[in-house]
């Protein structure tokens, strides 16, 4: 699986794309204050009504390594909200 990623220190900011099918999801983590964070899931073009299961586990396995990331990333705990 490829993946592209970038960081940016000052504004704090984790964009992982990675595949899904004929698509691309890309997700974005921002820090806000009190150490919570968000990840926000956007597919481009925009999400199919159904995925199949070769699919599913792309975007599972994309999802998963992102979040490994996005907590990797962070020194201390943090709270989470991940929008689709």
């Amino acid at each position: 699986m490829e993946m592209e990623t970038a960081m940016n220190d000052r504004s704090a900011v984790l964009v992982r794309s990675f595949p899904v099918g004929n698509h691309t999801v890309t997700m974005t983590l921002t820090r806000g204050r009190f150490h919570a964070s968000r990840i926000t899931c956007r597919w481009s073009p925009p999400k199919p009504t159904r995925l199949t299961k070769e699919e599913k586990r792309q975007y599972r396995n994309g999802s998963a390594a992102t979040i490994a990331d996005a907590y990797g990333s962070m020194k201390r705990r943090i709270g989470l909200i991940i929008e689709m």
